[in-house]
């Protein structure tokens, strides 16, 4: 997801992970939801009794649960021609159970399980690895959208043998340089001594390429450096 985000030039403002509890849910995603423009979930949206994201969203929001058709037409078509013996039962159906009214977004016809969005911009998702990426995959266009005019990120990374203490005071300087070209310079010690002599590796972020490597070699000349080469 971070990197997915990155790629869009979307900044990841939060990540919290929170227990199966619905009065966690709740408190999380009604402030989250308030405080940001997009907001996504992972898990719990099986057909266990452990599996309450659409209820406790439901509740958070103040909306019904209403049984999906189409997501049952849809599991069912694709279920059956992958799993011998296949049936829509009670417990299949609590997995197409969404707060109403949402958004189901489908863009994969092998796909059946919908990405809901409730509140407008809560964003709900599986949480098999696997299914989650290929979703967000296929809603690319939608969240390029929600994007609106931005761009990718960009970034640089910078190695260094010199200790953190050294090279802080000008880091500082080379970011107060950099605020007004949105660019940002992140410093990461190494713990210990590495095979390759490495110190710290220094991150220079932004989505204007040519300054974003206009500032990494900066940086590597002020602390005796080299550009880490994807």
């Amino acid at each position: 997801m971070t990197k997915y985000l990155f790629e869009l030039g979307i900044d990841l403002k939060r990540v919290e992970t929170i227990p199966d509890d619905y009065d966690s849910i709740a408190e999380t995603i009604k402030r989250l939801s308030s405080q940001h423009d997009i907001v996504f979930t992972s898990g719990g949206i099986g057909p266990t009794h452990d599996d309450i994201t659409y209820e406790a969203l439901a509740r958070a929001f103040d909306l019904p649960l209403k049984l999906d058709e189409e997501t049952c037409v849809r599991m069912e078509q694709v279920s059956k021609t992958k799993i011998e013996g296949w049936s829509l039962t009670e417990e299949r159906k609590r997995m197409a159970i969404f707060p109403e009214p949402s958004i189901k977004l489908r863009n994969q016809d092998d796909l059946w399980v919908p990405v809901v969005v409730v509140n407008k911009n809560v964003h709900v998702l599986p949480g098999i690895p696997r299914l989650f990426e290929r979703l967000l995959e296929s809603l690319k266009p939608h969240f390029v959208t929600l994007a609106g005019e931005s761009t990718s990120y960009h970034r640089v990374q910078v190695a260094t043998e010199l200790p953190e203490g050294q090279i802080a005071s000008f880091l500082s300087q080379l970011q107060d340089e950099c605020n007004s070209q949105n660019i940002k310079i992140g410093s990461y010690p190494k713990w210990g001594k590495t095979k390759d002599g490495v110190r710290v590796v220094v991150s220079v972020v932004g989505k204007d390429q040519d300054n974003v490597h206009l500032v990494g070699n900066k940086v590597a000349d002020g602390i005796s450096g080299w550009i880490i080469k994807d």
